[in-house]
């Protein structure tokens, strides 16, 4: 059985699901980011409790990309902004809400902003549960950490991730966005991006490129293009779109973009056909 037949077995009936990142993210007028390190995890940091207790992890990027249960992952890549992102063990009696970033005086609580989805089940390639903060970037540091709120515990950054925290992160521009002017529900609809990196730094360019899908008891389709980008270069990418769940109507549907560029693009679909 594929995803979306799973989908529509499964409905609704999943919507109870706890996992969608909400928060209020911290202040700052930098430059738009990304990072061209991939979003594994790596060997956590030691909690001042006892040992497998609280924060993982800890992994800070410049943008992430994140996963959800029904359809909608996406990326977070906003301008002047990172994202401190650390697994939280499941035995943990702590809620994400009761934990804080600390880096040159300043404190930031925790809160990732809202994601496409029902149910974020991974952040940054840490599995749910996790904690997230969006920060400003670059932000320099001697001593950023993760700490509870009550004081049982704090959690140091390692040194690459001290010194990703107060780097610039590259900026990108869309060059163009292409997409049929009218497509034929069932028909394979091909969409094309080209950005350019206009800073003066590599990184990692992260996009995601969303499709409605009304038809069916899912979120809008997904497609996330993740490229490593040399300062100045140009990134492509061609993405070939299933349209067979798209509306119950004939009539324009949004194709958007979200992530590093933003762009929407209208396609009248046509030729509906009973159901999917």
């Amino acid at each position: 059985m594929n995803r979306r037949q799973l989908l529509a077995t499964l409905g609704t009936g999943v919507g109870g699901l706890a996992g969608c990142l909400t928060g209020t993210p911290g202040e700052s007028t930098v430059t738009p980011v990304g990072e061209d390190t991939p979003d594994e995890p790596t060997a956590g940091r030691t909690p001042t409790p006892a040992d497998g207790e609280g924060v993982s992890d800890i992994i800070v990027r410049k943008a992430v990309r994140y996963e959800s249960f029904l359809g909608s992952g996406g990326v977070l890549a906003a301008d002047g902004r990172q994202y401190v992102v650390a697994s939280v063990g499941a035995d943990s009696s702590q809620r994400e809400s009761e934990y804080v970033f600390e880096a040159s005086g300043q404190t930031w609580e925790a809160g990732l902003p809202t994601t496409a989805g029902g149910n974020t089940r991974s952040v940054a390639g840490r599995d749910w549960p996790v904690v997230g903060f969006e920060v400003p970037s670059p932000l320099p540091a001697s001593d950023p950490q993760l700490r509870s709120d009550d004081g049982d515990g704090a959690w140091a950054l390692g040194a690459d991730d001290t010194t990703g925290l107060a780097e610039p992160g590259p900026s990108y521009e869309l060059d163009e966005l292409t997409a049929p002017e009218s497509v034929s529900q069932g028909e394979t609809m091909t969409v094309e991006l080209t950005a350019t990196n206009v800073s003066d730094t590599d990184g990692r360019f992260l996009a995601a490129v969303y499709w409605p899908t009304e038809r069916i008891a899912d979120d809008d389709e997904s497609h996330i293009v993740d490229r490593t980008v040399p300062a100045g270069d140009t990134v492509t990418a061609s993405l070939d779109i299933n349209t067979a769940s798209t509306a119950d109507e004939s009539g324009p549907v949004t194709l958007s973009v979200e992530g590093h560029i933003a762009a929407n693009r209208d396609v009248q679909v046509e030729d509906i056909k009973g159901n999917a």
